[in-house]
């Protein structure tokens, strides 16, 4: 069984939505190359009516043009100010140590990332999507660093909705996140892309009513907790039930013991 019809169409329009905001991306970085290669540096004035926390009239600042702001604290920024704060298309340094943490290309909204936008983490992770107050929230691509992937939904910065994760191996999910973990209905593939399992999930293990697929004629229906099958469930055998009763810690068991149990019990 191959990635059902209504996935592959919902990573298709998750992978055209994420390519429209990376040629967005593309956009604003010729935009800021331009402006480090005319050196368009803001002076120490208008550094300092940026950082500045406490404002009066006289202190409002905006400057329409994009210029580098090099800010007391190392971080370093190029793009507009709007009433003494970051806005619109613009390219953000965050560092520590002289070291990059954080760097951000993408757009503002009151000091805050709010819209499209990449940020790539000091632990080498890239994300590429929507922002909302400073946090990733909407569609979105992460490519992390050790070859993982996923493209979908995101709420408060994370993976939150229906999504597709994609391991380093090519093995796959496809379905319901919640709080940054598989929760919910959902398929996994190995890196073949043959279904292992389907059915419900709660903090990335099989839990609930779920299938387990060995291979085409060997599979499991039934009960999961906690990635074991647990509960009432049915082994079938080339379409053949085998075994249809309750399972304990992956394996059949009767009575409240496993086979292997009842079959060591000394007469």
């Amino acid at each position: 069984m191959s990635m059902s019809k209504n996935f592959v169409n919902i990573y298709k329009e998750y992978l055209r939505v994420v390519n429209d905001y990376k040629r967005t991306i593309k956009h604003i970085e010729n935009i800021i190359k331009k402006v480090e290669k005319k050196q368009i540096i803001a002076s120490e004035e208008e550094v300092k009516l940026v950082e500045k926390e406490e404002l009066s009239e006289e202190d409002e600042f905006t400057c329409n043009k994009e210029k580098i702001y090099y800010f007391s604290n190392g971080d370093k920024y190029i793009g507009k100010i709007e009433k003494n704060e970051l806005h619109g298309n613009s390219y953000y340094v965050m560092y520590e140590d002289e070291v990059i943490i954080l760097e951000y290309i993408g757009e503002f909204v009151r000091n805050l990332r709010e819209g499209i936008g990449q940020c790539k983490f000091e632990n080498g992770n890239l994300y590429i999507g929507d922002f909302k107050e400073d946090l990733m929230d909407g569609i979105g691509q992460m490519i992390y660093s050790n070859g993982d992937e996923y493209i979908g939904e995101w709420q408060r910065g994370q993976k939150s909705g229906t999504g597709v994760f994609i391991w380093s191996d090519g093995a796959k999910y496809n379905g319901e996140f919640k709080d940054g973990k598989m929760n919910g209905e959902g398929q996994c593939f190995d890196k073949n892309g043959t279904l292992i399992y389907e059915g419900e999930w709660k903090n990335n293990l099989a839990h609930g009513m779920g299938t387990y697929v060995w291979n085409e004629g060997k599979r499991y229906e039934g009960e999961f907790r906690h990635g074991k099958k647990h509960g009432k469930g049915r082994f079938y055998l080339e379409g053949e039930v085998i075994y249809e009763g309750t399972w304990k810690f992956d394996k059949p068991s009767v009575f409240g013991r496993t086979l292997e149990e009842l079959f060591c019990v000394k007469l």
